[in-house]
Formats: C-alpha cells, structure tokens, sequence
C-alpha cells in the first residue's frame, strides 16, 4: 500500500499546508489564492487513485512508490517557491493595474460567441453529411465519427482545420456557460443557456472527458464566484454535480470504446452496468512510477526539455514537417502497447510530473513541471486581475477550467482552447482599440462594469490584489 510509505505523509502533508494557505488567502481576497487549482489537481490526480483501485498498486514495488511520492513533494515546493517569482514576472512586469479594458456589452460578446458556435456548429454537422443528430448526440462514441473526429496521425492538410475547430468549439461553448451569468435580461440568459445545453451532450459521449470537464468547469467556477445563491445552496448544487459527474464518467469510461446505443436501446439498463464499476484514468502516481523505472532501466534517458519542445511543435501539419516526432511511441512500446506493424494501439499520459521527470530527470524533472505550473498560475492570476474586461474574465474562468486536466499532461494539446481564445480576444481588442481612436458622434449606453464582476459580498477593495 502506498500509505506505508514515508514520502506519502510527506508529501500529503506538504499538500495540506499549502492548500489551507491558499484558503485562507481566498478568504482575505488574494489572488495567489488561484494556487488552489493547482492543489486539488495534484490530489486528483496523485492521491486519489490508490484508495480507488489499490489493487493496481499491489505489483509496484515500494521503492518506486516511495521515489514518485517524493517527487510529488519536490513538484510542491518547486511550485511554492517559484510561483513568486512567476507571478512578478507576468503581472508586475506589465503592471495589469495600468490595463485599459475595451468596453462590450455582454449582450454583444455573447451574440459574436453565439454566431461563431453557430457556424462551427453548422461545419460539424456538414463533416458528417447533415445527420444533426449524429452531430448532437454521438451515441457510437469512439467507435463512430464524431463532428471533430479524425486520425491520431493525420497527414493531411485538413486535418489542422479540423483540430482547430474542434478546440474553438470547445472554447466557444465553455464561453456560453460563463456568459449565462452576465446577460441583463431573461431574454439572453435563455438564449446563452440554449447554446450551452443544446453543446453538452456531444461533449459528454464523444468519450474525452478532458473535453468536457474543458466545458463545465468554467461553468461551475463562474457559479461559485458569481452565482447569486447562498454559499451553503451553491455548495449542496456543486456536492450534486461532483456526484453526476462521477457517475456519468463512470460510464463514459465504460461504453465510450463500444458506443452508448445498447445502453439506451435496453429495458433495464442498470443490467449491463457492472455493480463494481470504478472511476479510472486517475492513476498518475502509477504513472509516475512507470516513467521513473522506464528511466531507471536504461531504456532511455533523459530528454532535456525535448519532449516539451515536441508538444509545442506539434502544432505544424504533418503534411509540412513530414518527419514530425510521434509524441509517447517510445514510452508506449516500452510499456507493451506496439502492434505488429511497427505502430501503438494507444498513447499513454505520465502525468504533469512525471512529464517532468522524462524531460529533466528524477531530481530537476518535478521542479522543472512545478516552474511549468507556477508559469501558468502567474497567466490566471493576470487575467483574473484583468477581470474589469468580461472578455479577460472569459479567459480566466476557460483557463482555470482547463487546469485539471494539465494534471494528466502538459501539453498544448490541453491548452490549445485557451490559446485559440486568447488570439481571437486579442484580435477584438486590437480592433476594438482602434475603432476608439476614431472620432464618433456616439450615444449613451449601458456597459459592463467593474461592480458587476464581483461576487456578492466581495467589495472591489478586497479583491483588488
């Protein structure tokens, strides 16, 4: 059992100290309180799974368990330290107090999110001949098309496209389910609320949950900030959607290989549930345990920030970089997944650590992936501080949402919805700059202010920092 490990208290209870710290900064409204996201990704992902499957961790032996749990520490004080210094860096540097927000009514942004969700909406459909349905409801799962489905190695010049509308979609829709919050009247709330209800199923049974914790969790933390329940109704509503989404991912896991239509189509479909059914794919410490013995074999070594380097290049079409590196083939024939032509029937995430450790080694390979980490905290706290702009905000609730899936990579294959977000945002910004340099002859109008981007309770004096 993992808990017979030292390092496992030790790295448990460095987690406990930071994560109360970040709360009781939550509380006294500072904003490194961010920091918390990353804590509760490290818990699910590193500390969950023995209690769920701890048969899993049975063959693993114990100096592996002890050396991963270290480097669990190792990622929490590389991440403490730094994150400082991160945040100097990014805010300070450019003084986010002296930014200037460009002014849009929520009924103007939500109308450009609702017209590109529209026509990505109406392209997906079309990549699967007009069945709306299909579209909407993708029952085969991974074992069907999809609207933005397509091969792992695409060598064609349209394959992109299709990824990059996939991650716009994805943005766009995670951005409706913020604006809900911010429309002034029935009328658009209705309209924003339609948008993001009618997108969920296709998230939920395409088989990705990345992808759909991408959408709802922006969703749930733009609730808890600014919805204007009492605390103790939002926490009973957010203990109830934990709940769902347990249990929904449950399944997914469960059918996403063969499709959901068998499900749907049975009388009692409790029946082809197994009772034993369990939340899997949380096993990063495992996975951090492979990584460390696919090191420690000799098998290969470390890669010196070139797996990074990998993944951020992985962008450019493999009809351009023919040669293009095959992101985790080596570690995945390694860990027995090779076919016999030479390929992989899959991939495999070693997790935002054990990343680190493929790239930097045992030692600076968790502080590296903590720096990483710290980097990415010092964006959400300035985007957050940024949040007189409701388009800044959007950024934020998108960015903070996508954190937890950077637990099980760091990869621009998670991240590309922000990145996608924050070019198309700037574009509007730039534009909208530039229009305001031109002498008009304008009426007045209500806008977006500062008072409405503060949850109730929570004076702009408190939340400034």
């Amino acid at each position: 059992m993992v808990t017979h490990e030292v390092t496992f208290y030790l790295a448990a209870a460095a987690l406990l100290v930071l994560t109360v710290e970040s709360c009781i900064k939550l509380l006294n409204g500072d904003s490194f309180s961010i920091s918390l996201a990353v804590y509760v990704t490290v818990f699910g992902w590193y500390f969950v799974d023995p209690f769920i499957n701890p048969e899993q961790y049975e063959y693993v032996p114990s100096y592996l368990i002890n050396q991963s749990y270290g480097q669990v520490f190792l990622f929490l004080v590389g991440y403490r330290f730094f994150m400082p210094v991160a945040v100097r860096w990014i805010v300070r540097r450019r003084d986010s107090a002296a930014f200037r927000p460009q002014r849009f009514a929520p009924e103007q942004i939500l109308i450009t999110a609702g017209a590109i969700w529209f026509v990505l909406l109406v392209i997906g459909i079309y990549r699967l001949n007009g069945d709306v349905i299909g579209a909407l409801f993708p029952v085969d799962s991974r074992s069907g098309a999809t609207m933005w489905g397509r091969g792992a190695i695409d060598t064609s010049g349209s394959g992109f496209l299709v990824a990059s509308a996939g991650y716009m979609f994805n943005a766009v829709t995670a951005f409706l389910g913020v604006l809900i919050f911010f429309q002034r009247t029935t009328f658009w709330r209705l309209v924003a609320g339609a948008m993001f209800v009618i997108s969920l199923p296709y998230f939920m049974l395409e088989g990705a949950r990345s992808h759909f914790l991408a959408v709802i969790l922006p969703f749930i933390i733009t609730y808890l900030f600014y919805g204007r329940h009492p605390l103790i109704i939002k926490v009973a509503i957010l203990a109830g959607a934990f709940v769902c989404l347990d249990e929904g991912f449950k399944l997914v896991t469960a059918f996403r290989g063969t499709g959901f239509r068998e499900l749907l189509a049975a009388e009692h479909p409790y029946e082809l549930v197994d009772e034993d059914l369990r939340q899997s794919g949380l096993n990063m410490i495992q996975e951090l345990c492979f990584a460390n013995a696919y090191l420690g074999s000799g098998a290969a070594t470390p890669a010196y920030g070139g797996r990074y380097l990998n993944e951020l290049l992985n962008f450019v079409p493999r009809v351009i970089w023919p040669s293009k590196p095959l992101i985790g083939f080596d570690y995945a024939k390694w860990r027995g997944l090779e076919t016999p032509d030479g390929g992989i029937y899959a991939t495999i995430s070693t997790g935002m650590i054990g990343g680190g450790v493929l790239n930097f080694g045992t030692f600076f390979g968790p502080i590296a992936a903590g720096i990483i980490m710290a980097i990415w905290t010092g964006l959400l706290i300035l985007w957050w501080q940024q949040r007189t702009s409701l388009l800044r905000l959007m950024l934020f609730m998108l960015g903070a949402g996508l954190t937890f899936n950077l637990g099980r990579d760091i990869t621009l294959l998670v991240l590309w919805p922000v990145v996608f977000a924050y070019c198309f945002i700037r574009l509007i910004e730039i534009w909208s700059a530039k229009q305001s340099r031109v002498p008009q002859i304008t009426t007045r109008s209500p806008h977006f202010t500062d008072r409405n981007l503060h949850p109730a309770g929570a004076s702009p004096a408190r939340l400034r920092r």
